[in-house]
């Protein structure tokens, strides 16, 4: 068999060759062409909207919090300021994964659960892109220093500084000066679409007192700027700024002073107490004890620390007592002696013989005096008004509240505030009960019985009252008559503050205007009137004060009250037998006023003053309205009453030479 040869065409194969090259190279140009059409495009054509993305990962519009207006006493003292500190902070459009961040930040700084919720929260809220959102407030130097070294693993992470509300009184204004805390999504919601931007850089809002009150005036308006951040979101320059306009200071008609003296003349007492100036109206002092640190609040509390807050169902320290009702007692006999006066049920002339308690015509059920368990017996004999009022006597009360009836009651009443509010500037407040027949029938759908009158003669069962009312309404009898309705506000950027009132209470008018004086007569009595060979005929709180203090160079009005918690039945006929639980014993009142029979100088002071479960007004709380007053007329003011009467001595004796 014969073997073939093949030989390679040259030619063909070069041509396959050259058309291959050709088509590959047809693919390189079309390629370069595709690449170069699309740089055209990103670099002339899309160059405005790339340029605009690229400046948007640079360049970042945030806002700048105002600095919110300070609180000033009355003497210039600070009550709420702003303090420095430094913050943890997220740019959560930064940060890759959060969760292992927030893991790797808990081995670096204290981050407990706490924080992390409330961080979470504080992302739910409306916020700008690229913003910055705390995540822990208060740094420690040494919790800076790891965050600055572990920064380059920690993109999105910042420290900021920041100023958070302070204030230095701590428990002791908690319920009057309030505090500020962080705004919740409610709060946010409700504002309208300015206020909600004004708010943009802010955490936070006044929740209570006059943080709430005047958070307008404090709260200022807020300014924005243009930054240019790095990839880890730190600030590298401003490009443009319009600064934010701080809040106004604002100052109180408060003395701190009297304030810390006022908290601490309480003890260990839960009660309150409210100071005001009857000439201008202006709250000196008001406590509610015991308070809570208010600081807590600012930067977010802690679960552990709110729930001992709440869970505490004896001491209530977040219930504000200064503002919210308790029956008065024997405090409104004042009130109702003048309006036994005005009416011409009573005269100066009129008095009873009071066997110790009180019966209804027809009604076997006896009211009885607060005498009616001692070991003296019962009754305080033969009594006027003036008598009944130093002397505290129920049963003329309850006699002259029978006559009176409950509609004169609350006609007149309401003139002094009871059942109204005429704060000016503590809206919260609460207003109590002055009950009428028209209030029972609307809140328990039953009719006024004659048993309640009488029980309301003497502040008790529906008749309830806040220490505010209380200070309130004997400052209008300090002044006979005129109401200044009270107030915080004193200055605004130290410009005197004057309140628009659009419908000012009227001042109380009675059909002689000595019926003013001969009630100042009655309570100076239950302070100074002594002990004699009468019976019953000493001040029910002549022992604990005027007795006490025998140098006293001043003169008080006051009036004691004792509140029952419980009712006592009647069959227990000596007071020893009665045995209630420190819970349900009697609360402790005294209303007071100085300094009177002082025809030099007004009354400066009016002072209630509320003592949970302190069972006597007279022995417990009427000595700690005396340490208000005392500080108030002796240390603050400095009126020297001696070089006062010596004065007008010398001045009576040269007319008397004449």
């Amino acid at each position: 068999m014969t073997a073939k040869w093949q030989l390679k065409d040259h030619e063909a194969e070069r041509v396959l060759f050259d058309r291959r090259l050709a088509v590959a190279a047809v693919l390189i140009a079309l390629l370069f062409g595709a690449l170069i059409a699309k740089l055209v495009n990103l670099q002339v054509f899309q160059h405005d909207y790339f340029s605009a993305r690229s400046d948007n990962n640079r360049i970042h519009s945030q806002y700048i919090p105002p600095a919110r207006g300070l609180i000033f006493d009355r003497n210039g003292e600070l009550l709420a300021d702003n303090q420095p500190i430094f913050n943890l902070t997220v740019i959560r459009e930064r940060v890759e994964d959060m969760d292992a961040t927030l893991n790797y930040l808990s081995t670096l700084i204290r981050l407990n659960e706490d924080d992390v919720e409330q961080f979470n929260n504080r992302m739910l809220r409306n916020r700008v892109p690229f913003s910055s959102v705390p995540l822990r407030y208060v740094l420690s130097e040494g919790e800076k220093s790891r965050i600055a070294v572990n920064s380059h693993k920690l993109p999105g992470i910042a420290i900021e500084h920041q100023f958070v509300r302070r204030y230095p009184l701590a428990a002791r204004t908690a319920h009057s000066v309030g505090y500020v805390s962080e705004i919740n999504r409610d709060e946010l919601e409700g504002m309208s679409d300015a206020d909600r931007e004004n708010y943009g850089g802010t955490n936070y809002i006044g929740k209570t007192g006059i943080e709430r009150t005047y958070e307008e005036l404090l709260h200022g308006t807020v300014g924005y700027e243009i930054v240019e951040k790095n990839n880890r979101g730190q600030v590298m320059g401003t490009l443009d700024r319009s600064d934010s306009v701080a809040g106004k200071n604002i100052t109180l008609h408060m003395d701190s002073r009297l304030q810390i003296v006022a908290e601490r003349a309480l003890g260990e007492f839960r009660g309150a107490i409210v100071a005001i100036d009857p000439t201008t109206g202006g709250i000196l002092a008001m406590v509610s004890k015991p308070g809570f640190d208010p600081n807590l609040f600012v930067t977010g509390i802690s679960s552990r620390d709110y729930k001992v807050l709440v869970t505490d169902e004896i001491n209530t320290p977040l219930f504000d007592r200064s503002t919210n009702p308790y029956p008065p007692g024997s405090t409104i006999k004042p009130f109702l002696g003048l309006s036994g006066l005005h009416n011409g049920l009573v005269d100066y002339e009129f008095t009873i013989e009071d066997p110790g308690y009180f019966r209804l015509p027809g009604v076997s059920y006896r009211w009885g005096d607060y005498t009616l368990r001692t070991t003296i017996g019962g009754g305080h004999g033969h009594t006027n008004l003036q008598k009944a009022i130093y002397q505290s006597c129920d049963t003329f009360f309850y006699a002259l509240g029978n006559r009176m009836g409950i509609d004169t009651i609350h006609q007149f009443m309401s003139q002094f505030g009871f059942g109204e509010n005429f704060a000016l500037d503590i809206s919260y407040a609460r207003t109590g009960v002055l009950p009428s027949r028209e209030w029972k029938m609307a809140s328990r759908g039953e009719p006024w019985y004659p048993g309640d009158t009488i029980n309301s003669s003497i502040g008790q069962g529906y008749m309830w009252a806040t220490p505010l009312q209380l200070a309130t309404a004997v400052s209008i009898i300090a002044t006979k008559g005129k109401v200044v309705q009270p107030r915080m506000l004193k200055e605004i950027e130290g410009q005197a503050f004057e309140a628009d009132i659009g419908n000012a209470v009227p001042d109380v008018m009675l059909n002689d205007p000595d019926y003013w004086r001969y009630m100042e007569e009655a309570m100076t009595m239950v302070v100074h009137r002594p002990y004699s060979n009468a019976f019953r005929d000493n001040g029910t709180a002549y022992e604990a004060i005027a007795m006490a203090d025998r140098d006293m160079s001043y003169k008080m009005a006051g009036k004691s009250g004792s509140a029952q918690v419980v009712g006592i039945s009647q069959k227990i006929l000596q007071s020893t037998d009665i045995v209630v639980s420190d819970l349900n014993k009697d609360h402790g009142l005294f209303i007071a006023f100085a300094p009177t029979e002082n025809v030099q100088i007004s009354p400066q002071i009016a002072v209630a003053v509320f003592v949970e479960n302190g069972e006597h007004g007279s022995s417990v709380a009427g000595p700690i309205a005396k340490q208000v007053i005392d500080t108030y007329l002796l240390d603050i003011l400095q009126i020297d009453f001696a070089a006062m009467r010596s004065a007008a001595n010398t001045l009576i004796s040269q007319v008397d030479g004449r």
